[in-house]
């Protein structure tokens, strides 16, 4: 490890040095009961977890963001106060602040909060400080892990294990992305952005894949990798971790645990391994392996080679918390999925609608592979919005050839987060555009969501599949779309009834 790298490590561990009352205080639900906990960004998926497992714990929980969502409604339905944008008047009665890693140091509240002297944590150092006292499960990869996370929580709820839970997604089958649970196991989405997973000290972990993302923070795959394997070495040694055995990147951050660890995949020596998959009428079967022993055949209802990989981790954790296959292959022969993560809006006029959270170049590729082999034969529409004009830039060439699958691709604006000035100068979605129309791909370019829908509106056929994806909220093209194909046939039914 360099001498840079080792210094940003040690600096993300320092978790106790920001919380009240010395070493250990606020590492448990109990410590947090009754404190006045204000968050900064309450409206991104995560936070908003931590949010309602802190209120449901008994905390006292008020926050603010920059714009109103869906997911600020929901708190505030719930009867957690939320404002729209920043003001330091939000701070009055607070006992700390929680911020999350895309709020900038110019924040006003968070300025506020520090000449104030109020205790400030980072998202991710919470969900440690919450998970110490509990028998943490982390899921960590470049891509699949919010789906995997899903899983083991969903797994663990119907073994009767009562788990703590904060997902970054919003699973309908356990109400929502967030619970405090009263069993002992504690099931959390493990990001590698900031480093904010080496704030974690779990029982058990999962590393589903690594790989060239999150480049405006890492130096290369070299920093990343090794991030990784400081992540598996903080599993404790009595635990698991269970890795891709088919990734080389993961399997290189796995040799670094003390844990025991397991491998899952298709590759031969693989712990848990793959036997064979197929996928008909809407049920994925496959049959696994055990340390060399055909354990049974499982059902899936989610499409997807990569959400059978998701499921075999989860097997592999369910085991190690004692879960026998049955109750397992229960849980995934029943679990439905995600919402953003191949999440089917509806059909109107023959034409269905999909969305998904889908922003890298591998989870693009997979995912509108997955698509093709789901709806054999249909024509394919992608809208696709690119997530920060850094990863954009970076990841380029990739998603130049990641579109192979789609017909047609819509581009509208970027969803410009974290990214700088100069970032949203260096590129722009017409770059994209013209990368992929230099691959073969069919592309265009239309900023505008009311574009798009007035696009799509006037080319989409019965038989045809629109897919939206991105991590910003293009998921609103598809439901337009859908609320005006829904209008045109209810007007075609009154029409032919007259």
């Amino acid at each position: 490890m360099s001498r840079c790298t080792a210094k940003k490590v040690r600096g993300q561990l320092a978790l106790w040095s920001v919380l009240p009352s010395g070493q250990g205080a606020w590492g448990s639900p109990e410590d947090w009961k009754g404190r006045r906990v204000h968050f900064i960004g309450i409206g991104g998926i995560g936070m908003s977890g931590l949010a309602r497992l802190l209120r449901d714990n008994g905390s006292v929980v008020t926050g603010c963001d920059a714009v109103a969502s869906e997911i600020t409604a929901s708190l505030v339905d719930a009867g957690v106060p939320v404002w729209v944008g920043h003001s330091p008047e939000h701070l009055d009665n607070t006992d700390v602040v929680i911020t999350s890693a895309a709020v900038r140091d110019t924040n006003p509240e968070l300025c506020a909060a520090r000449r104030r002297g109020l205790r400030v944590v980072k998202y991710a150092q919470a969900l440690g400080a919450l998970m110490a006292g509990r028998d943490g499960v982390a899921v960590a990869g470049s891509h699949g892990k919010t789906t995997t996370t899903s899983m083991i929580a969903y797994a663990l709820n119907v073994a009767k294990r009562d788990p703590a839970m904060v997902i970054g997604g919003l699973v309908p089958q356990l109400g929502g992305n967030a619970r405090a649970g009263g069993g002992r196991p504690f099931v959390v989405e493990a990001c590698e952005y900031d480093r904010s997973f080496l704030n974690l000290t779990p029982r058990a972990a999962v590393i589903t894949n690594i790989d060239r993302d999150h480049l405006d923070y890492y130096s290369g795959l070299d920093e990343l990798v090794e991030a990784f394997a400081c992540f598996a070495g903080r599993v404790r040694a009595d635990g698991l971790v269970a890795v891709n055995g088919d990734d080389p990147r993961a399997l290189r951050a796995a040799a670094r645990a003390s844990a025991r660890v397991e491998t899952f995949g298709e590759s031969q020596g693989c712990t848990w391994r793959l036997e064979e998959w197929h996928r008909e009428n809407g049920v994925t079967r496959f049959r696994v392996s055990h340390g060399g022993c055909t354990i049974g055949e499982f059902q899936l209802l989610v499409p997807g080679l990569y959400n059978v990989k998701n499921a075999i981790a989860c097997l592999a954790v369910c085991r190690h918390f004692g879960l026998a296959e049955d109750e397992t292959r229960e849980a995934l022969r029943t679990f439905r999925g995600v919402r953003r993560r191949f999440d089917r809006l509806g059909e109107a006029n023959g034409v269905i609608v999909l969305d998904d959270y889908g922003h890298h170049p591998t989870e693009v590729r997979v995912t509108l592979d997955a698509v093709r082999a789901e709806f054999p034969g249909r024509r394919l529409w992608c809208v696709f919005q690119p997530h920060q004009c850094s990863r954009t830039r970076i990841l380029l060439k990739e998603f130049a050839t990641s579109f192979a699958a789609a017909d047609r691709v819509i581009v509208p604006d970027i969803y410009s987060v974290r990214d700088s000035d100069a970032d949203r100068r260096s590129i722009h979605s017409r770059d994209l555009v013209r990368e992929l129309q230099r691959s073969g791909v069919a592309a265009q370019y239309e900023g505008a969501f009311d574009r798009v829908v007035g696009l799509l509106l006037g080319i989409v056929e019965p038989g045809d599949l629109v897919m939206t994806m991105g991590a910003g909220p293009v998921d609103r093209v598809g439901r337009c779309l859908l609320d005006e194909l829904k209008n045109r046939q209810r007007k075609g039914e009154l029409a032919s009834r007259s």
